[in-house]
């Protein structure tokens, strides 16, 4: 298509769809045929869109970062999958978690290589001075290739043409020696013009943005099992939040949704439930995702969750002791319940997103008494009733996931309380990494 037709074609709304919305299977093109949603920065020259409705990179050096208003232009986890071109000698590159800089090369951020010919021994589909393709490159000059890059929590993956050049995971506290940024965050995207004497051509940038998501409706899990409760309250009051596709998980092996996370596609995982059996795999699987970030509201029954698993504890903030039990060298009793209890709540961080636009309240509702909760905690909610303990709700961090514990909700006079349903729908959203 020239880049005439591409003109006439976005003014009719033809390649709308491909900018606002995803396809099928969720890919989301970013370049339009214009530089519309893309910044150039130091010697704008360099980039320029042909009369095939080709982006093209030729000059001195200059940065093309997207920002326009997918995900914010902020990505975390996603899929990028690049249409690119060499000319013979040439030389370029994509970056990812980067931010906009307007001269020098990014410091902030990974660079993916593009350079089959060049002089540099570092080639196409390299994660650049970190994971290299040395000497010969996996693509030709003057053929279309397509470098697909997948960034998952901590690791990357790198294909060329669907071959696997990069499968590397940063490590935990990571720090290259060489370039101080060059760290896993959230950022945007940039193309890189690299000199005069090299001419590369880019026809497609598309993306798809991997749980969670920063924008488009909020993904939940939520799981239940082990423990009773009032279905038809319940889901009335998943169904007033209409920002989110809540999906009931209902457990019937303990802990079955977390043996394969091949097809994981939620934002937040919501635990209701109160199953106990936990493997090792679908131990180190739970904390998988949490190192990729996806959020974790442990909600009233759930914290008599997986109770042989002393490591539940950390990741949640609190616990319902089942029994009594040895933590280290100190003896716990067991925790307590009692049920329809007036119970009156004290916003205890009214700054907080979570506790945003909320009043002290009271609510009728279960409380539990001696449980145990992780003393660095960051104290939500609590209530001076007798029968309770005075932690009712609190956020922390398990890798790179926000966590959110409340103690509240057991019946339907809760979920029907607006303050209690005003609650766990912003934990949902902070979580999920949408407020700050």
């Amino acid at each position: 298509m020239t880049k005439k037709l591409v003109t006439i074609a976005i003014a009719l709304g033809v390649l709308c769809p491909f900018v606002r919305a995803a396809d099928e299977d969720g890919w989301i093109e970013l370049f339009d045929g214009t530089l519309k949603n893309w910044q150039r920065t130091e010697n704008m020259n360099t980039w320029s869109v042909n009369d095939d409705g080709l982006l093209v990179t030729h000059g001195q050096r200059s940065h093309l970062f997207y920002t326009g208003p997918v995900e914010n232009a902020d990505f975390k986890n996603f899929e990028l999958k690049v249409e690119v071109k060499t000319e013979k000698g040439s030389n370029s590159g994509i970056y990812f978690h980067t931010k906009v800089q307007q001269s020098d090369w990014p410091a902030q951020g990974y660079e993916v290589q593009v350079n089959n010919t060049h002089s540099d021994n570092k080639k196409t589909g390299g994660l650049y001075a970190v994971s290299d393709v040395l000497n010969n490159s996996p693509a030709k000059d003057g053929e279309w290739f397509t470098e697909h890059i997948i960034v998952q929590g901590s690791r990357i993956i790198i294909k060329v043409d669907g071959k696997t050049t990069v499968d590397w995971t940063e490590p935990p506290g990571y720090k290259h020696p060489q370039f101080a940024g060059r760290k896993l965050s959230s950022g945007t995207f940039a193309l890189q013009g690299h000199d005069p004497g090299s001419i590369v051509y880019y026809r497609s940038i598309k993306v798809k943005p991997l749980a969670p998501r920063k924008t488009g409706t909020l993904k939940v899990a939520v799981l239940t099992g082990g423990h009773d409760f009032e279905r038809k309250p319940f889901f009335e009051m998943f169904n007033s939040f209409k920002d989110a596709k809540c999906t009931e998980v209902q457990l019937k092996d303990h802990s079955e949704i977390f043996e394969d996370l091949d097809n994981w596609d939620y934002d937040v995982v919501v635990m209701y439930n109160m199953t106990q059996n936990i493997s090792k795999k679908r131990q180190d699987n739970f904390k998988a995702l949490l190192d990729r970030g996806i959020g974790f509201v442990a909600w009233h029954h759930n914290m008599g969750a997986f109770n042989e698993w002393a490591e539940f504890k950390k990741i949640a903030g609190g616990k319902y002791y089942l029994k009594p039990t040895k933590e280290g060298d100190k003896e716990v009793r067991g925790s307590t319940y009692k049920h329809d209890l007036d119970m009156a709540m004290k916003i205890a961080d009214k700054s907080h997103p979570i506790t945003k636009g909320l009043n002290d309240f009271t609510i009728h509702d279960e409380g539990y008494k001696y449980c145990g909760f992780e003393k660095d905690n960051h104290i939500l909610l609590t209530t001076d009733h007798a029968d309770s303990d005075r932690t009712i709700a609190w956020t922390r961090q398990y890798g790179r996931s926000r966590v959110c514990g409340i103690m509240l909700g057991h019946d339907g006079k809760a979920f029907a309380n607006p303050n209690f349903r005003k609650l766990l729908s912003q934990a949902m959203n902070w979580t999920a990494w949408r407020s700050k």
